[in-house]
Protein backbone atom coordinates (compact mmCIF):
# COMPACT_ATOMS: atom_id res chain seq x y z
CA UNK A 1 0.00 0.00 0.00
CA UNK A 2 2.77 2.39 0.74
CA UNK A 3 4.47 2.00 -2.87
CA UNK A 4 1.21 2.43 -4.84
CA UNK A 5 0.71 5.58 -2.31
CA UNK A 6 4.07 6.78 -3.58
CA UNK A 7 3.67 6.44 -6.93
CA UNK A 8 0.47 8.05 -6.78
CA UNK A 9 2.35 11.13 -5.29
CA UNK A 10 5.18 10.67 -7.54
CA UNK A 11 3.40 10.30 -10.76
CA UNK A 12 4.89 6.84 -11.32
CA UNK A 13 2.53 3.66 -12.40
CA UNK A 14 2.51 1.04 -9.50
CA UNK A 15 4.27 -1.08 -12.04
CA UNK A 16 7.15 1.29 -12.94
CA UNK A 17 7.74 1.79 -9.13
CA UNK A 18 7.51 -2.27 -8.19
CA UNK A 19 10.09 -2.91 -11.18
CA UNK A 20 12.71 -0.63 -9.38
CA UNK A 21 15.28 -3.38 -7.43
CA UNK A 22 17.91 -0.38 -6.71
CA UNK A 23 18.11 2.44 -4.31
CA UNK A 24 17.09 6.06 -5.32
CA UNK A 25 19.94 8.22 -5.65
CA UNK A 26 19.86 11.00 -2.99
CA UNK A 27 23.29 12.45 -4.85
CA UNK A 28 23.57 13.50 -8.48
CA UNK A 29 27.73 13.45 -8.29
CA UNK A 30 27.71 14.79 -4.98
CA UNK A 31 24.83 17.64 -5.35
CA UNK A 32 21.87 16.76 -2.60
CA UNK A 33 18.81 15.99 -4.02
CA UNK A 34 15.80 13.51 -2.39
CA UNK A 35 14.99 10.31 -3.42
CA UNK A 36 11.65 11.19 -4.07
CA UNK A 37 12.11 14.36 -5.96
CA UNK A 38 14.60 11.91 -8.48
CA UNK A 39 12.35 8.88 -8.65
CA UNK A 40 9.25 10.39 -10.81
CA UNK A 41 12.07 10.38 -13.37
CA UNK A 42 13.84 6.92 -13.03
CA UNK A 43 12.19 3.47 -15.21
CA UNK A 44 12.28 0.06 -13.80
CA UNK A 45 15.58 -2.03 -13.45
CA UNK A 46 17.59 -4.00 -11.68
CA UNK A 47 21.03 -1.82 -11.36
CA UNK A 48 21.55 2.00 -11.41
CA UNK A 49 25.17 3.81 -11.78
CA UNK A 50 26.13 7.66 -11.49
CA UNK A 51 29.00 8.32 -14.04
CA UNK A 52 30.30 12.04 -13.77
CA UNK A 53 32.12 13.71 -17.11
CA UNK A 54 33.12 17.27 -17.93
CA UNK A 55 33.08 16.94 -22.00
CA UNK A 56 34.37 20.66 -22.28
CA UNK A 57 35.45 23.02 -19.54
CA UNK A 58 32.90 24.46 -17.42
CA UNK A 59 30.13 21.85 -18.06
CA UNK A 60 29.27 18.81 -15.69
CA UNK A 61 27.54 15.94 -16.26
CA UNK A 62 26.04 13.42 -13.64
CA UNK A 63 24.51 10.44 -15.74
CA UNK A 64 22.15 7.82 -14.16
CA UNK A 65 22.10 4.72 -16.26
CA UNK A 66 19.68 2.25 -15.35
CA UNK A 67 20.59 -1.24 -16.38
CA UNK A 68 23.57 0.35 -18.53
CA UNK A 69 21.03 2.63 -20.03
CA UNK A 70 20.70 6.97 -19.84
CA UNK A 71 17.77 7.37 -17.83
CA UNK A 72 18.77 10.86 -16.46
CA UNK A 73 21.50 13.35 -16.74
CA UNK A 74 21.67 16.20 -14.19
CA UNK A 75 24.32 19.51 -15.41
CA UNK A 76 25.88 22.25 -14.48
CA UNK A 77 26.87 24.46 -17.32
CA UNK A 78 28.81 27.95 -17.28
CA UNK A 79 28.04 30.72 -20.03
CA UNK A 80 28.42 33.69 -20.96
CA UNK A 81 27.02 36.78 -18.71
CA UNK A 82 23.52 37.34 -19.45
CA UNK A 83 22.84 34.38 -21.32
CA UNK A 84 19.38 33.51 -22.49
CA UNK A 85 18.04 30.26 -20.43
CA UNK A 86 16.31 29.69 -23.66
CA UNK A 87 19.59 29.12 -25.52
CA UNK A 88 20.87 27.01 -22.80
CA UNK A 89 17.41 25.21 -23.36
CA UNK A 90 18.04 24.81 -26.80
CA UNK A 91 20.94 22.76 -26.17
CA UNK A 92 19.39 20.51 -24.09
CA UNK A 93 18.01 17.95 -26.31
CA UNK A 94 14.83 16.11 -23.97
CA UNK A 95 13.19 19.79 -23.54
CA UNK A 96 10.09 20.55 -25.54
CA UNK A 97 10.57 24.12 -26.68
CA UNK A 98 6.89 24.31 -27.71
CA UNK A 99 5.47 23.19 -24.72
CA UNK A 100 7.66 24.85 -21.77
CA UNK A 101 6.94 26.73 -18.57
CA UNK A 102 9.72 29.74 -17.45
CA UNK A 103 10.00 31.84 -14.57
CA UNK A 104 12.19 33.59 -16.38
CA UNK A 105 15.40 32.49 -13.92
CA UNK A 106 14.39 29.03 -15.31
CA UNK A 107 12.22 27.04 -17.67
CA UNK A 108 11.08 23.43 -18.04
CA UNK A 109 8.81 21.23 -19.17
CA UNK A 110 8.05 17.25 -18.37
CA UNK A 111 11.41 15.96 -20.25
CA UNK A 112 13.89 18.37 -18.97
CA UNK A 113 14.82 21.78 -16.88
CA UNK A 114 16.92 24.62 -16.99
CA UNK A 115 17.58 27.19 -13.99
CA UNK A 116 20.26 30.16 -13.45
CA UNK A 117 22.06 29.59 -10.49
CA UNK A 118 21.67 33.40 -9.14
CA UNK A 119 24.13 34.74 -7.18
CA UNK A 120 27.07 32.13 -8.11
CA UNK A 121 30.58 33.02 -8.34
CA UNK A 122 32.64 30.13 -9.80
CA UNK A 123 36.16 29.54 -8.06
CA UNK A 124 37.76 29.94 -11.39
CA UNK A 125 35.04 30.50 -13.95
CA UNK A 126 33.36 33.76 -15.02
CA UNK A 127 29.65 34.04 -16.13
CA UNK A 128 26.41 32.90 -15.46
CA UNK A 129 26.16 29.17 -14.18
CA UNK A 130 23.06 26.97 -15.36
CA UNK A 131 21.88 23.48 -13.99
CA UNK A 132 19.98 21.28 -16.48
CA UNK A 133 17.79 18.25 -16.38
CA UNK A 134 17.27 15.59 -19.00
CA UNK A 135 15.52 13.03 -18.85
CA UNK A 136 15.62 9.79 -20.85
CA UNK A 137 11.91 8.41 -20.54
CA UNK A 138 9.62 10.34 -21.81
CA UNK A 139 6.47 8.75 -21.08
CA UNK A 140 8.06 9.19 -17.04
CA UNK A 141 7.70 12.36 -14.48
CA UNK A 142 5.26 15.00 -14.88
CA UNK A 143 6.15 18.91 -15.84
CA UNK A 144 5.00 19.79 -11.32
CA UNK A 145 7.59 16.97 -10.51
CA UNK A 146 9.85 18.71 -13.25
CA UNK A 147 9.59 21.97 -11.71
CA UNK A 148 10.58 21.03 -8.16
CA UNK A 149 13.90 18.75 -9.32
CA UNK A 150 15.13 21.72 -10.93
CA UNK A 151 14.72 24.15 -8.30
CA UNK A 152 15.92 21.67 -5.51
CA UNK A 153 18.85 20.83 -7.75
CA UNK A 154 19.66 24.42 -8.37
CA UNK A 155 19.60 24.99 -4.74
CA UNK A 156 21.68 22.55 -3.96
CA UNK A 157 24.40 23.38 -6.65
CA UNK A 158 24.40 27.34 -5.46
CA UNK A 159 25.74 26.08 -1.52
CA UNK A 160 27.98 23.48 -3.47
CA UNK A 161 31.87 23.99 -3.79
CA UNK A 162 30.73 24.90 -7.73
CA UNK A 163 29.42 28.24 -6.28
CA UNK A 164 30.35 30.49 -4.22
CA UNK A 165 27.60 32.99 -3.20
CA UNK A 166 28.73 36.86 -4.04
Amino acid sequence: MAVAAFAALTGCSGDVQSEREYATPTLLCGIAVKATSVAPFLPGGSSLSLAEAEPVRGTKRCVIRVDGKPALVASQEWREKGARITAVALDNQHIDMKAYETSGSYLYDAGGAVARVEPCEGPSLKGDLFTAIEVHSPDLGSTSAMEHLIMEYRESVKVSAACSPK
